[in-house]
């Protein structure tokens, strides 16, 4: 079988990817991201692997600027474009924080840089992943979807009539969080039967949804336990507050906690953990935040992950902190490690992150689990 030549555009550190690279019927020509983080990532993903000269083919390019796109793309030949254009701008939490509702960010418009590079490279198929803002997002007036449509008309492929249909529910796919994402997959028109190969796409990608749903225990609960220490521990210039500080686990350590929230962490799991259910209400979370912090909150700042259910999002902004990921056992009386946020987003525990821990969470949080593109790449080898 020959190779199938691919390209992996706003690659942040492989997810939409990572059985694609695994796969030796595939042969990666590019990938693309402007963050050194993730580009650093993937390029240690990339030689893990074995992906012979990664180095050039692992680019740090913004996608943003047409010369970036037709020195690097203009002269060669994909068969398949993956990628996930930045989603800031089209999240609902992004508009609600942008004074100007996102009406005025670029970003708001790099799925055209994406559709350019299909076109220059003469794609002939391509899987575009995003938040489901998108559906909503209306930048200048302009639903951004009737935008999409226009420009995958004009590069002449074909996409769902409905882009609202393309939502897909990721738990369904034993992902152990609740995570919706538009996945959109496009087909040229100068493929034979193009409609028909949209449609089975996705009726195959319906039918490999799972009976049982995995669980927030099943996913992070044989890992190493942490418990809050009486007094701050110093090592190497750090702080911690939790005991021990080490884990064979690569990056599995809690960030430094305060006494004070270390206390409303263990209050809240315990109040899960004795069925009294009293934080379970919005109102009396919002409450307690504002009896502890002395100021007001619109929206409820705390949440505690249930042990037997699905995690909530594991999102790009548990970098800043991890207050409505607070670990579900009461003992340990803290939030998140990068190494859990890594397994409920289905990384496998050798899957190495580079860079700092701001920028560790915030990769984690933007990604595509892993576990997903193993979905997708059986469904468009049955399809094509």
């Amino acid at each position: 079988m020959k190779k199938i030549n691919y390209l992996d555009l706003f690659s942040g550190c492989g997810g939409l990817s990572y059985y694609f690279l695994n796969d030796k019927r595939f042969n990666l020509i590019s990938s693309v991201d402007n963050d050194f983080a993730c580009h650093n990532t993937y390029l240690e993903l990339c030689k893990s692997l074995g992906i012979k000269q990664c180095e050039e083919k692992v680019l740090k390019l913004d996608l943003n600027k047409k010369n970036d796109l037709i020195n690097n793309f203009s002269e060669i030949n994909s068969d398949l474009v993956l990628g996930g254009p930045p989603c800031q701008a089209h999240s609902i939490a992004g508009r609600i924080r942008d004074k100007n509702k996102m009406k005025t960010d670029y970003r708001n418009y790099l799925f055209e840089s994406f559709l350019k590079v299909i076109q220059l490279t003469k794609a002939k198929y391509f899987i575009m992943e995003n938040v489901p803002g998108i559906l909503s997002a209306k930048p200048g007036g302009i639903l951004i979807t009737d935008r999409i449509q226009k420009a995958i008309k004009s590069i002449d492929f074909y996409i769902k009539p409905e882009i609202a249909d393309c939502l897909i529910e990721l738990s369904n796919y034993q992902i152990p969080q609740r995570r919706r994402r538009v996945i959109i997959f496009g087909v040229s028109k100068k493929i034979n039967n193009y409609k028909n190969k949209v449609d089975k796409f996705y009726s195959l990608l319906n039918s490999l949804k799972i009976k049982k749903l995995s669980n927030v225990y099943e996913a992070i609960g044989d890992l190493k336990k942490f418990y809050p220490s009486s007094q701050i521990i110093k090592k190497d210039g750090k702080k911690y507050s939790h005991f021990p500080i080490s884990s064979s686990f690569i990056d599995h350590f809690p960030r430094y906690h305060s006494k004070r929230d270390i206390g409303i962490f263990k209050k809240l799991a315990h109040d899960i953990e004795s069925n009294k259910n009293k934080f379970t209400d919005i109102n009396q979370l919002k409450k307690l935040y504002s009896s502890v912090v002395k100021k007001k909150s619109n929206v409820h700042k705390y949440y505690v992950l249930r042990k037997n259910e699905l995690s909530n999002l594991i999102p790009a902004h548990l970098y800043k902190d991890g207050l409505r990921h607070i670990h579900y056992d009461s003992k340990q009386g803290r939030t998140l490690t990068i190494r859990e946020a890594a397994r409920l987003q289905t990384f496998p525990d050798n899957f190495k992150f580079v860079g700092s821990n701001t920028d560790k969470y915030k990769m984690i949080g933007n990604a595509v689990p892993p576990l997903f593109s193993k979905y997708l790449l059986k469904v468009f080898l049955q399809v094509i």
